[in-house]
């Protein structure tokens, strides 16, 4: 009897272990070489590739997301952050963004290229310039600018930045541009070489050296007098003017105004005085005219951007080419 039960126990025994081997080689065949492939591509792929790194995705393990990867890698002599990184990175074809209904509804609209500034070149523009300041009425031309959304150019005489360094900075803050009308407004027509870049090179420095900057400023020179010898020792772009409003003889705003009227065309830079307050007043009629005939009304440096004119060092401009010639040349 008790022979029997241990050849039932040997034979259960012998028949589980069957049944656990049978088991095991079941699994062990349910393991494909594509999965053990994948788990070692995906940890490799995020080693060798930083764009997943740093967005925090899985490489997509299709040919096409791997040339976008290699597209969006940068180059070993090219910096860029982690956030440029993200953004350089394209969606896959699986991915790829929605237009949102704003982008539809424009997608048959042209779009003109407004420039840095937001002029549009194919409107008339016009620059405003203001010489000899800063002084008592800069803040008074400032608030006018302000009130309508313009800017313009203060061409800054040395004399007068010492004077009034608190007018400079604010002139730099509002957003209007800062030029350069020497130390001490010399004929530069009656000066050498070396005395014109003191007078040039010594008010940038000054400017600078007010405003914590480093920059390089357009540059007036005094009475609008330029020789051969200016052209050579300048530089920097020389910037003139088309319209002369002649407030430093009449100092009168309704003069001022008429003459701005009857001068004033699309590409113009009109010369005003930083100096006299009937200038300041003048420019309270002239600033609000312009915006109702259409003009975009800002500095030259913003102007010139506008409609695509690199300013030349040593080279004088007294205009910019009007919204005809740049459709024209586009």
């Amino acid at each position: 009897m008790s022979n029997r039960f241990l050849n039932i126990a040997l034979g259960v025994t012998a028949a589980v272990a069957v049944i656990v081997l049978i088991v095991f080689f079941v699994k062990l065949n349910n393991i494909s070489p594509s999965d053990e492939k994948n788990e070692g591509g995906t940890e490799q792929t995020e080693k060798d590739n930083p764009l997943n790194i740093l967005t925090g995705k899985q490489a997509d393990n299709t040919a096409t997301q791997e040339d976008k990867n290699q597209e969006a890698t940068p180059s070993p002599d090219t910096e860029v952050s982690p956030t440029d990184a993200v953004i350089t990175e394209e969606p896959s074809l699986t991915e790829a963004a929605e237009p949102s209904k704003a982008e539809e509804d424009n997608n048959d609209t042209p779009k003109t290229d407004t420039g840095k500034s937001g002029i549009d070149p194919e409107k008339p523009i016009v620059a405003l310039s203001f010489d000899d300041g800063p002084s008592a009425q800069t803040e008074s031309i400032l608030a006018t600018l302000e009130k309508y959304g313009a800017h313009a150019t203060f061409f800054t005489v040395g004399e007068n930045i010492d004077l009034h360094p608190d007018k400079i900075k604010k002139i730099y803050e509002s957003g209007c541009e800062i030029g350069n009308h020497t130390v001490s407004h010399a004929n530069l027509n009656k000066l050498s070489k070396d005395d014109i870049l003191k007078e040039i090179d010594g008010n940038q420095e000054k400017l600078n050296a007010t405003l914590g900057t480093s920059l390089n400023f357009l540059v007036r020179p005094p009475y609008g007098n330029v020789n051969d010898t200016v052209k050579a020792a300048c530089t920097h772009p020389m910037i003139n003017w088309s319209v002369d409003t002649l407030d430093w003889k009449s100092r009168d705003a309704d003069a001022v105004f008429e003459e701005v009227k009857k001068s004033t065309k699309d590409g113009s830079i009109i010369l005003m005085h930083d100096l006299y307050s009937s200038t300041a007043e003048a420019v309270k009629k002239v600033v609000p005219w312009l915006v109702e005939q259409g003009y975009q009304i800002c500095s030259v440096s913003e102007m010139f951007e506008a409609r695509g004119v690199k300013l030349e060092n040593g080279k004088v401009y007294n205009s910019c080419m009007n919204a005809e010639k740049y459709k024209e040349n586009k």
